[in-house]
């Protein structure tokens, strides 16, 4: 495990991207959000994606140009085009223009396809709230996970975030997959020699296993809460995929695997101007309060704590922020090394 200083990580991987073609100002997001992630402890999606991001880039598979095209318009509502850029630079700027609407509407909505991986969904929601606006962030993806009942893999682990203003507590920030565990954690732990949680993953012939490579050798993710999960995955595969006009389930192409092709994934993103709906002050207030009676309830024997939504992560980024640094395991250092070495 390396402890590395924050601000030469996010220069070297700002400048990574400048190499890889992207403009100043997309680089840039992109060192924002893989460093904010691995702040807040989401390795996953931190910076061990580096080094994929820029093989996709130079195979082809990813346009650096991350410039979006607005297909369909109304007040309240766009239809995006992502023309094959960075999922996270081109949801960033879907977000941007979400908020714009929201200010101007109340409502602000954007549908995105042609899109690839957006990384964490939660970054794009605390954007909403961080401009005093309740954000919620959805998008589809490779199949991955298998449907209630079923051994194959049927659905993307389809993220979905969403991130209020709290006030006094900063925002409620909610983000999730709908699998029990991802894929990146269990290829972690096959790198790590340690086994898979019980419920996370059937194996080829669909008996549960708790060997991570029973997943890499054809293994599935199960849903997190059964039944519940997958049907929340297939929302978001509706709301990102369909409405959007993205490629859907078993016509997603996966970024990570086959690097030279384009994703055409879907997001659906919404911004809601809570100053166009009501009192913000009483908003807050009340938010606070039932963060308040949620952190004075009891606490459970053995728990070390009771938090809201986002509360840990955002510990941990603020002692990197205040310590300057932030941890990153060796293998992951050599993967950006190989990434700058790469041109």
């Amino acid at each position: 495990m390396a402890v590395v200083n924050i601000k030469e990580i996010y220069n070297r991987v700002l400048k990574i991207f400048e190499k890889a073609g992207l403009a100043h100002e997309d680089a840039v997001v992109m060192a924002d959000v893989l460093t904010d992630a691995q702040m807040k402890g989401i390795t996953t999606h931190g910076y061990i994606r580096v080094k994929k991001y820029v093989d996709c880039i130079k195979s082809g598979g990813i346009k650096p140009a991350g410039e979006l095209r607005i297909e369909n318009e109304m007040p309240s509502w766009a239809r995006v085009d992502g023309q094959g850029g960075l999922g996270i630079v081109i949801a960033n700027k879907a977000a941007d223009i979400a908020i714009q609407k929201a200010k101007e509407t109340g409502v602000g909505i954007v549908n995105v396809y042609n899109s690839h991986h957006l990384g964490p969904a939660g970054y794009y929601a605390a954007k909403c709230a961080d401009a005093g606006m309740l954000g919620m962030v959805m998008s589809n993806g490779d199949v991955l996970v298998a449907a209630t009942g079923s051994r194959e893999k049927t659905i993307g682990n389809n993220p979905f975030a969403y991130a209020v203003p709290a006030g006094k507590y900063d925002k409620i920030l909610y983000d999730v997959a709908m699998s029990m565990g991802s894929d990146m954690k269990i290829i972690q732990m096959e790198q790590e020699g340690k086994q898979v949680p019980n419920g996370w993953m059937l194996d080829a012939k669909g008996s549960p296993s708790n060997n991570p490579s029973d997943y890499m050798a054809g293994g599935v993710l199960l849903p997190f809460g059964g039944y519940k999960g997958y049907g929340l995955a297939l929302m978001v595969e509706t709301f990102a995929a369909v409405l959007s006009g993205a490629a859907v389930t078993q016509n997603v192409h996966a970024w990570n695997s086959t690097p030279g092709t384009s994703g055409n994934v879907g997001h659906f993103i919404m911004a809601l101007d809570i100053a166009k709906m009501c009192d913000v002050n009483e908003y807050i207030k009340r938010t606070e309060s039932i963060i308040d009676e949620i952190k004075s309830s009891e606490k459970a024997e053995g728990a070390d704590g009771i938090f809201y939504p986002g509360e840990k992560e955002q510990i941990a980024k603020n002692a990197c922020l205040l310590a300057g640094t932030v941890e990153v395991v060796d293998s992951v250092m050599e993967l950006i090394k190989t990434a700058e070495a790469s041109f």
